[in-house]
């Protein structure tokens, strides 16, 4: 008389007792420990620095970011509110010695409805607030994508405005349409 055993797997499920094929075990037969991986020791310590430098920033210590750091490569995974702290996040990570690359995990919410609208009249605040902008840069925005609009006088000028607009509630991402116009600076 056999005993009926419950299926390993959902594809053990079609398997009836006695078959051919007999269903795999659910323990494994040894217990191997594997070596850690060559400079794993050292991403462990990067890990904690990076881990740290979260928990101490400022501007991210209630966000309750998590880091790891596999060859050399930092992923931060977790919520914030705004597109410019996402971006925070990367430049700061990036800057930590020994961090060859960033993968983003970070996600942006916002608590309760921002509709495009919102989202305009907030970047368009930003910008008429900015001495660069000078009311000659507008803004529309589609599912959360910012597209600034205007002259400005230098690309640095153009990476402040957007820098600028990322601050908004909703913004998931800005996208300059803005034409460099270099004799702006002397009007």
């Amino acid at each position: 008389m056999q005993r009926y055993r419950e299926p390993e797997t959902q594809w053990d499920q079609h398997r009836p007792p006695g078959h051919s094929r007999p269903r795999e075990s659910r323990r494994p037969t040894t217990q191997i420990k594997a070596k850690p991986p060559p400079g794993s020791q050292a991403n462990d310590g990067l890990k904690g620095i990076v881990q740290e430098t979260l928990r101490k920033d400022v501007n991210l210590r209630g966000y309750g970011l998590e880091a790891t750091v596999i060859d050399n490569i930092a992923r931060v995974q977790g919520v914030v509110d705004t597109l410019a702290e996402k971006l925070y996040i990367k430049e700061l990570v990036t800057s930590i010695p020994g961090i060859e690359g960033y993968i983003d995990g970070v996600s942006i919410s916002t608590d309760g409805a921002i509709t495009d609208e919102d989202v305009r009249m907030e970047i368009s605040e930003e910008l008429d607030a900015h001495p660069i902008s000078r009311g000659r840069v507008g803004v529309e925005v589609c599912d959360g994508i910012a597209y600034l609009m205007g002259k400005v006088p230098s690309k640095e000028a153009e990476q402040e405005l957007m820098r600028a607009a990322s601050t908004a509630r909703g913004v998931i991402q800005v996208v300059s349409q803005l034409r460099i116009d270099p004799d702006m600076e002397q009007s």
